[in-house]
C-alpha cells in the first residue's frame, strides 16, 4: 500500500511539478568531500569505494526514491546550494570549516576527520575520528573536555611508563586546546613523572616524595593521573596519606594497561574514604580478528546509515503528503532544519544499534560514590561504591549516563543525614503539640540547614537529645514526630556546656552534624569539630529599670537641702539686721519722723523680707538711705535666687527625675552593698570573668552568687531592683519580652556596656571531611546576609519597651497633675499652719479674756 502511494506522488510530481509541493525526494541531495591534500594516497581508493557502495545503496535501500551525489575533491566549496547532507574527509581544520558553514544552511555535516580533534557538537552533526589501537587516550581526554565531563582550569599529570613519550604532547594538547567553536579554553597543565613501578620496593617513598611537593593553591585541586592498574593502589593510598583527596579534589585515574578479560579494578574501592571525588576510565577492548575497522568500514557504515534514514524520510513525508491538500502541506511539511534532526537521530541510531566499525575497541567509565556513606544505613560497602557513569567507543565518543564526578555536580545526591538536636530559642525551635508530637522545627541553625540542604543536595533526619525522646524523621512538610516530649525552658539548657551524648553520637558517627548553636571553646575542640562562627553573642545585664522618684515634692527639686536651708537662715538673719538698721538710724530724730509704724517691729521686718523672698515686696519702705541700701541688696539676691528657681523647676518638669541608674559594671561594683548579682552556673561568661585580668572582673567574680537561682525568683529579684543578672543579650531581649507580656510594664533594663564575644556555631566530627564544605556556605550566606536576616526575623518584636530599651534613654514629658501636686500640698500646709496659728491665737485671746476677768475688782 505504502509502495502505491509513493508511485501515484512521484508520478503527480513528475506531471505537475510547478503546482505539487516540493518533497525530499525531489532535491536530496548528498555532498561528499574528499580533501585530496589530507586524504593523499586513500584519496581515490575512498572515493572508488563509495561509488560503489552507493551503487548498491540506491538499488537495495533507496527503494522509494533516489538521492544526488556530489564528489567534491577540496574543502573550498559552497554548500549553499540545495544540499541535504554533506559528508567531509578532511583535516581537523577544514571539518570544522566545512560544519560552521553547513550549519547556516541547516545541513546534516557527517565527518571523518584525524584524531585528537574536537568532535562536532553531536546534536548538530556526526564525528567519527580514526584512531590507531592503542592510541585512544588523548581523544578520551578531549572527548570528555568537549562534552563537559570534568571542567578544570587548571590539572596536575601525573603518569608513568604507561603513557608513552609520544603520548605526553597529545594528552597535554588535550587540555590546552582551545575553540571558539564549542567554547572551551584552555586549561594550566601541570606534569609530574612517577618514575616507578609498583614492583620497586621504593615506589611508595618515590610517589610520596613527588606528591609531597604539590601545592594545590597554586597549581589547583584537579588530578589526572594515567598509570598502570596497579600504581593506582599506591597512588590512593599516598594521596590519602597526604590530604590530596578531599571533598575539594578531583582525581581522575586512566588505566590503559587493561583489557576485557584483564579489568578488576573493585579492590579500588577498599581505599576509598568518605568523602572522595574520583573516577575511573579504563580499557575493556577486545583484541578478536573479527573486529574490523578503518576508513572504509566507516565510510561504508556512515553511507548505509544514511541513505536509511533518507528511505525513512522520504516514506514518512510521502505518506503525510497524500493525506493533505497542497495549501495544507506547504503550511505542516517539514523545514529544512527539521529534516537535518531527523536524519541525523536516525543515522545516529543505526550507528548505535548496528554499527560495527571500532566497536572492539571500548572504554568504561566508572565514578566513585562515597558522600554520606559512612551515615547510610544498610550499606553494605565499607565505604563507596562505583558507579557505572558511561562508556566511550571511537564511532560515537562518550556516552555519559551519569556525572564522571557525581558530588562535584550533585553534592550528595540526595543521602539522608543523622542529625542531633535540642530545643533552645532561638537557635533550635521545636514546637509541641496536644499530642506530644513536634508539630514544627524551626529556628537560625535550623535555617541553615535547611540552606545547606538545599545547596549540597541532601536531605535529615532529627533526633532530639533528651531521653525517652524517639527518632524525628523529616517527612516532606518539614514535619516530624517524637513518641515522648517535654517542653524544656531556655535556661534549662546551657549552650557552653556540650552534653555528651551529643558529642559521644558524633564521634561515633552516629550523627554527621549536631545541629545546635554551641560556644566554641578550646576545650570542646579536644573531642569536636566547630563550624563556622554562625552568629556572635555579647554579654550584657539585665537591670530593673530606674523609676520615677515622687513628684509630690517637685517643687522643692530646684535647690539642695543645704540651699534651702541658707534661704530660711537668710530671711531670719536679714530681718533683725533691716530691724536694727532702722532703728539706729538718726534721720528720723533729725527730721522729725515717727517710727511707731512700718518696720519699727522685729517681727514687720521679718516679714518684709519673706515677702521681698517670694517677689512680693511690702507696705512700708524705710525712710533712711542705709535701711534703704539694705533692702535694694536683698532685692538682688532675690531677683537671682527666682530666676534660677524657676528654671531648675521648668527643667524637673520637663525632665523627670528617676532613680540613680546601673548602666556599667562599674556602677554595679559601686552598689555592691544593695544590689547582687549573678549568671548562668558554670558559663562561658563565668569562665572569662573567672580568668580576666582587668580587676574590676575578678571583683564581679568573687561578688558573684555561685548557685544557679531559680528563674522566676531571679526575675522577680532583679524587677525589685534587688539583682542584676548576666546573660547574652539575645536572652535577656527574650527575658524583657516575656515579662512585658505578662506585666505589661516595662520594668526591665539592659546596661549600656556589652561585655565579651562569643562564637557560636554547630559541632561535627573532628575527621568530617565536609568541614571546609559547611565553612564556604556558611561564610556565602554571612555574605549575603541571610544569616543575619534569619536572625533578626528571630529576636522578640520590638514594643514600647524597646523604645526605652536603654536606661539612660530621656524622653520629653508633659506637665500633669502629679508635678504639679507639691504646690496643693504647699497650700494645704499653708491653711493648716493658718489654722493651728488661729487657734492658738484664740486660745491665747481666751485666756487672757479669763485672766482679766479674774483681776477685775470686786465692786459693791
Amino acid at each position: 500500500m505504502v509502495l502505491v502511494v509513493v508511485v501515484l506522488i512521484l508520478f503527480l510530481a513528475t506531471v505537475n511539478g510547478d503546482n505539487f509541493p516540493s518533497l525530499l525526494t525531489t532535491n536530496a541531495t548528498l555532498a561528499i568531500v574528499i580533501d585530496r591534500d589530507y586524504m593523499t594516497d586513500e584519496h581515490d581508493m575512498i572515493k572508488e569505494a563509495i561509488e560503489t557502495y552507493l551503487v548498491y545503496a540506491k538499488r537495495e535501500i533507496l527503494k522509494h526514491g533516489g538521492v544526488n551525489v556530489q564528489y567534491y575533491s577540496w574543502t573550498g566549496i559552497n554548500v549553499k546550494k540545495d544540499i541535504t547532507a554533506l559528508i567531509s574527509f578532511a583535516s581537523c581544520k577544514d571539518t570544522w570549516s566545512l560544519f560552521n558553514a553547513a550549519r547556516e544552511e541547516n545541513l546534516l555535516h557527517m565527518a571523518v576527520s584525524g584524531s585528537d580533534c574536537p568532535r562536532l557538537p553531536q546534536n548538530e552533526a556526526i564525528t567519527v575520528p580514526l584512531i590507531e589501537k592503542g592510541e585512544e587516550m588523548p581523544q578520551i581526554i578531549l572527548d570528555l573536555r568537549v562534552a563537559a565531563a570534568y571542567k578544570w582550569d587548571t590539572v596536575i599529570v601525573l603518569y608513568d611508563y604507561t603513557l608513552k613519550r609520544d603520548m605526553i604532547n597529545r594528552v597535554l594538547s588535550g587540555f590546552t586546546i582551545e575553540s571558539s567553536d564549542i567554547q572551551i579554553t584552555g586549561a594550566a597543565v601541570s606534569l609530574i613523572a612517577l618514575e616507578t613501578t609498583s614492583k620497586d620496593p621504593n615506589s611508595r617513598k618515590i610517589v610520596t616524595s613527588k606528591l609531597s611537593l604539590i601545592n594545590t593553591e597554586l597549581v589547583g585541586t584537579n588530578f589526572l593521573a594515567i598509570v598502570s592498574i596497579e600504581m593506582v593502589e599506591i597512588l590512593m593510598n599516598v594521596s590519602t596519606t597526604l590530604g590530596l583527596t578531599n571533598p575539594k579534589n578531583q582525581w581522575l585515574y586512566v588505566i590503559c594497561d587493561t583489557n576485557l578479560k584483564k579489568v578488576d579494578i573493585n579492590h579500588v574501592k577498599n581505599r576509598l574514604k568518605e568523602g572522595d571525588n574520583v573516577g575511573f576510565i579504563y580499557n575493556t577492548t577486545v583484541y578478536d580478528s573479527k573486529c574490523t575497522g578503518g576508513l572504509r568500514c566507516h565510510a561504508e557504515e556512515i553511507l548505509h546509515g544514511f541513505t536509511k534514514a533518507l528511505e525513512q524520510a522520504i516514506i514518512e513525508e510521502a505518506g503525510a503528503a497524500v493525506q493533505l491538500s497542497d495549501e495544507e502541506w506547504e503550511a505542516v511539511r517539514p523545514t529544512k532544519l527539521e529534516r537535518r534532526d531527523f536524519l541525523l537521530q536516525n543515522v545516529k541510531k543505526y550507528l548505535l544499534d548496528y554499527g560495527v566499525c571500532d566497536n572492539c575497541t571500548n572504554w568504561k567509565l566508572q565514578a566513585a560514590e562515597t558522600w554520606g556513606k559512612e551515615y547510610e544505613k544498610g550499606s553494605t560497602s565499607l565505604v563507596g561504591d562505583l558507579l557505572l557513569v558511561g562508556s566511550w567507543r571511537p564511532s560515537d565518543g562518550p556516552a555519559l549516563k551519569d556525572q564522571l564526578f557525581p558530588h562535584v555536580t550533585h553534592g550528595f545526591r540526595g543521602k539522608n543525614l543523622p542529625m542531633i538536636t535540642f530545643h533552645n530559642p532561638p537557635w533550635q525551635i521545636l514546637k509541641f503539640s496536644e499530642n506530644g508530637s513536634v508539630a514544627e522545627h524551626s529556628g537560625l541553625v535550623f535555617d541553615i540547614i535547611k540552606e545547606l540542604a538545599r545547596s549540597l543536595n541532601f536531605t535529615y533526619t532529627l533526633r532530639v537529645s533528651q531521653s525517652g525522646y524517639s527518632e524525628a524523621k523529616i517527612t516532606d512538610n518539614n514535619t516530624m514526630r517524637l513518641t515522648k516530649f517535654k517542653v524544656l525552658e531556655m535556661t534549662d539548657l546551657l549552650t557552653t556546656n556540650i552534653p555528651s551524648e551529643i558529642i559521644t553520637m558524633i564521634r561515633n558517627k552516629n550523627v554527621a552534624v549536631g545541629a545546635c548553636a554551641f560556644t566554641i571553646t578550646n576545650e570542646a575542640k579536644e573531642m569536636i569539630n566547630f563550624t563556622k562562627a554562625i552568629s556572635i553573642q555579647t554579654y550584657n545585664f539585665l537591670v530593673a529599670r530606674p523609676r520615677k522618684l515622687s513628684r509630690a515634692l517637685l517643687f522643692m527639686y530646684p535647690f539642695t537641702t543645704n540651699t534651702w536651708l541658707c534661704l530660711a537662715a537668710s530671711v531670719m538673719v536679714m530681718g533683725p539686721i533691716l530691724y536694727f538698721i532702722h532703728q539706729a538710724s538718726p534721720v528720723y530724730e533729725c527730721k522729725g519722723i515717727p517710727k511707731s509704724a512700718g518696720l519699727s517691729s522685729p517681727q514687720n521686718c521679718l516679714w518684709y523680707m519673706y515677702g521681698a523672698l517670694l517677689q512680693q515686696g511690702g507696705m512700708h519702705l524705710p525712710y533712711a538711705d542705709s535701711a534703704r541700701l539694705v533692702v535694694g541688696t536683698w532685692w538682688l539676691v532675690v531677683l537671682v535666687v527666682a530666676t534660677t528657681y524657676c528654671g531648675n523647676l521648668v527643667a524637673f518638669l520637663t525632665f523627670p527625675k528617676i532613680d540613680i541608674p546601673i548602666t556599667t559594671v562599674d556602677e554595679l561594683l559601686a552598689h555592691s552593698d544593695t544590689v547582687t548579682w549573678s549568671t548562668v552556673k558554670n558559663s562561658y561568661f563565668e569562665k572569662l570573668i573567672k580568668e580576666s585580668p582587668e580587676p574590676k572582673y575578678r571583683r564581679l567574680y568573687q561578688g558573684m552568687i555561685k548557685n544557679q537561682m531559680n528563674h522566676n525568683d531571679m526575675l522577680y529579684e532583679v524587677e525589685q531592683g534587688k539583682h542584676v543578672y548576666f546573660d547574652w543579650k539575645t536572652k535577656l531581649h527574650y527575658y524583657m519580652k516575656k515579662q512585658f507580656l505578662i506585666t505589661d510594664r516595662c520594668d526591665l533594663a539592659l546596661g549600656n556596656e556589652e561585655l565579651f564575644n562569643e562564637k557560636i556555631a554547630m559541632v561535627m566530627a573532628q575527621d568530617t571531611p565536609y568541614l571546609t564544605l559547611i565553612n564556604e556556605e556558611i561564610n556565602r550566606l554571612h555574605q549575603v546576609g541571610l544569616i543575619e536576616k534569619w536572625y533578626q526575623n528571630y529576636l522578640p518584636k520590638k514594643d514600647r519597651c524597646f523604645k526605652v530599651s536603654r536606661i539612660t534613654e530621656v524622653t520629653n514629658h508633659t506637665v500633669n497633675l502629679d508635678d504639679m501636686q507639691g504646690s496643693f500640698f504647699v497650700l494645704l500646709l499653708g491653711f493648716v499652719l493658718a489654722f493651728m496659728w488661729l487657734l492658738c491665737e484664740i486660745i491665747y485671746n481666751s485666756y487672757q479674756f479669763r485672766k482679766k476677768k479674774k483681776l477685775q475688782p470686786y465692786v459693791t
